[in-house]
């Protein structure tokens, strides 16, 4: 049950556009049905019901139901159409719409039902001509929907037993968010959605791994962040770098603390332990990694998910994925003609992968050659039970999706999405947006920090934290020691001439 869709949301009766669309989406391996045909039996039936109606449904919620395609109930108070709901000291100022806009609403796939005259709380009246006022439909609100108004929703979801009677001689049958139960067709259960209500069992997390790729990291994770649907958990995974990673980390860290987890590596681990370690410090069943110096496609998360969604057999979720670099062009011409996809702006060269009919075809193609690149996500469920990453002679995520497959699991193609395979130059330099993230971030991580921060009695105190854990890291390395002297002592000789 929603009652308010907006870009703002001032208290729990109003859900975010953001979480609106991301609800749409969890619901997408669903069967969304109008309640006429809802069987609560059915696991796999979802109703999405409003109740107001609010004039934001129309501006926010409708592009996004008619997108999906989805079927919804509007429960209707007749006596504030066209009105706000001043008359609510609470809630803030809000629209309810017209008869036009309902009009609009029902032509978008929405189908009216009845929610009283005034919204009156039902259970604490006993006087039967009020009951049945209210319960009553006028003829000019009936006419704006030919097949509604077969439904009643109790006001506040509370009724009383003379209420239930009446309602029962009036209506197919009614829905609650208080007094429902999942059994009884006068008083289904309602959920109260908000913007934390997931709709989903399993959460998403995205592991960026990283080893020296500070220079990449920002655009990396700028690129997760402005996903359709954003992942439950974001892992910053640094192998023990001895870049910038761990600073631009740290900074994303702080402006995104409940989203965003960093892991620094005392030692590098490499890629298999390192990748382990990563998975056991992350809670979610579905998983990818992203490694830091690549990118997704906006709609990335979105389209791997609902894939994942759809069976329990389908453990693995791939993509296409597109060069972009330096030397994207080159590596491109590699490929055979049957894998070249579309050139975007002479910017992005697609590569195409296939799509498989049955999974021994697939399993016959994995065993000639790997196609499920390494960011394809999956299930840790099915990792779990494969031991995880094993070293062996071949690369570790071709190694692991094909013992998955052999294991007799599914994996499918996505097809509306593709991820971005960075291809370097040989040197690594004159990346123009690399070094303008950078400059971007240690502004902003400048200009946010406090006067102490900035002050002289700061900047000696962490050179001697610093210095003090370098000594404490190397006592027993006496040429490493000096070497850094010897590098400190020259680097203030060129200052000074």
């Amino acid at each position: 049950m929603y009652h308010k869709i907006s870009p703002d949301t001032p208290t729990m009766w109003w859900v975010s556009v953001n979480d609106f669309y991301r609800q749409m989406v969890e619901i997408s391996n669903k069967e969304v049905v109008y309640l006429d045909d809802y069987n609560p039996e059915n696991l796999n039936q979802v109703v999405i019901t409003f109740d107001g109606i609010y004039k934001n449904v129309l501006e926010y919620a409708l592009p996004i139901l008619k997108y999906f395609n989805y079927s919804f109930e509007l429960f209707l108070t007749s006596d504030y159409i066209g009105l706000d709901n001043d008359f609510d000291n609470v809630e803030p100022n809000s629209n309810f719409t017209t008869l036009d806009e309902l009009l609009q609403l029902v032509s978008g796939g929405g189908r009216l039902q009845w929610h009283t005259q005034r919204h009156s709380n039902l259970k604490e009246i006993t006087d039967i001509e009020l009951i049945k006022k209210e319960l009553t439909i006028p003829q000019s609100i009936k006419d704006l929907d030919s097949k509604g108004y077969n439904w009643f929703a109790y006001p506040h979801g509370e009724f009383n037993d003379v209420v239930k009677n009446e309602v029962k001689k009036r209506f197919k049958g009614a829905v609650s968010c208080n007094q429902g139960n999942d059994y009884d067709s006068y008083a289904l259960n309602r959920l109260t959605v908000v913007n934390e209500t997931s709709l989903r069992n399993n959460k998403i997390a995205c592991i960026v791994a990283s080893y020296n790729y500070g220079d990449y990291l920002i655009e990396a994770l700028e690129s997760v962040l402005r996903q359709t649907i954003l992942p439950n958990e974001i892992l910053i995974s640094d192998d023990c770098s001895d870049d910038e990673t761990q600073v631009i980390a740290e900074g994303y860290l702080k402006k995104y603390p409940t989203l965003i987890k960093y892991n620094r590596n005392k030692t590098n681990l490499g890629i298999v332990d390192h990748f382990n370690k990563a998975i056991s410090l992350i809670t979610s069943e579905y998983i990818f990694f992203l490694g830091a110096d690549n990118r997704l496609f906006s709609n990335y998360i979105e389209e791997c998910s609902k894939i994942l969604d759809e069976k329990d057999n389908i453990a693995i979720a791939y993509t296409d994925y597109a060069f972009f670099g330096t030397r994207a062009k080159l590596t491109y011409e590699t490929f055979p003609e049957e894998r070249k996809g579309r050139i975007i702006e002479n910017e992005l060269y697609q590569i195409c992968f296939p799509e498989f009919d049955s999974r021994d075809e697939l399993l016959k193609t994995l065993q000639e050659g790997n196609f499920i690149h390494g960011s394809s996500m999956f299930k840790r469920s099915v990792f779990n039970e494969l031991g995880g990453y094993m070293k062996s002679n071949i690369a570790e995520d071709y190694n692991l999706f094909k013992r998955i497959i052999e294991k007799g699991y599914n994996a499918k193609k996505v097809t509306k999405t593709n991820f971005e395979y960075r291809q370097h130059s040989i040197s690594q330099v004159n990346n123009v947006l690399a070094i303008q993230n950078k400059m971007l971030f240690y502004k902003n991580q400048y200009l946010n920090k406090t006067d102490f921060e900035n002050s002289n009695s700061y900047r000696i105190s962490l050179k001697l934290y610093k210095g003090l854990n370098f000594f404490k890291k190397n006592y027993k390395k006496p040429k490493v020691i000096i070497k850094k002297g010897m590098k400190y002592f020259l680097k203030k000789i060129k200052q000074v001439l």
